[in-house]
């Protein structure tokens, strides 16, 4: 009689912690259901605002093109550097509407996958936008606005690869636009090699040194 109440209190005491596991495992699944859902609209409506604001070059592009303190370049390589802008400028939004149409052969949880990845290369280009803008104001600096419009450029050719991988955008015009840019580059790296060589002349060599010694003849006379 004993043994069979003993027995009936281990069948009881298996089945109450047998209910209790069970009930925290579906306690903690529910919890991270909610969380996973609660992300996934995070997510979701994330991206919707972020697509029309940040997956482009610049907010504020247009202003920067049609600035008219520009004008005034002595230098020559301003012209190089908003030419590069442009075309960095019009080949992000034929890629943001390439992926655009590409979205729709793709469901919903997939391309809200694409087009975080996307977003999340596309956020790094405006500030290569705004340290070739900073470099472009005077004094300007040849080898540092080169290296300013290369990174900027580097950028930009990140987001072409990753939606052309992601998208499988197979179109030519991606790789003519990166192929142009690259010229833009070498035109640039010229023209700036072409004014470091020329604040180096001997003629200008010559003429700070003639002052340097005019202004120590003048300290000699004063004495």
């Amino acid at each position: 009689m004993e043994s069979i109440v003993i027995v009936a209190i281990g069948v009881l005491c298996l089945v109450f912690v047998g209910s209790l596991v069970a009930l925290i495992v579906i306690c903690h699944h529910r919890r991270r259901s909610n969380r996973w859902s609660q992300r996934i609209r995070w997510g979701h409506n994330a991206i919707n605002n972020m697509e029309l604001d940040d997956v482009r070059l610049h907010p504020d592009i247009d202003k920067i093109l049609a600035d008219t303190q520009w004008v005034d370049d002595a230098t020559g390589l301003i012209p190089h550097c908003l030419a590069i802008l442009k075309s960095c400028h019009h080949l992000t939004e034929r890629l943001v509407a390439a992926t655009m149409s590409a979205m729709t052969r793709y469901q919903e949880e997939e391309q809200q996958h694409k087009l975080w990845e996307i977003i999340r290369v596309a956020q790094r280009i405006s500030p290569r936008v705004d340290d070739v803008v900073q470099s472009m104001y005077p004094p300007l600096d040849p080898r540092l606005l080169e290296s300013r419009c290369l990174s900027l450029v580097l950028s930009v050719s990140q987001l072409a690869i990753v939606i052309r991988y992601l998208c499988h955008v197979k179109s030519h015009w991606i790789q003519e636009a990166l192929q142009e840019l690259d010229v833009q580059l070498k035109i640039l790296r010229d023209a700036g090699q072409t004014l470091l060589d020329t604040s180096l002349t001997p003629s200008n060599v010559n003429s700070d040194e003639e002052k340097d010694i005019e202004n120590a003849n003048r300290v000699d006379i004063n004495r």
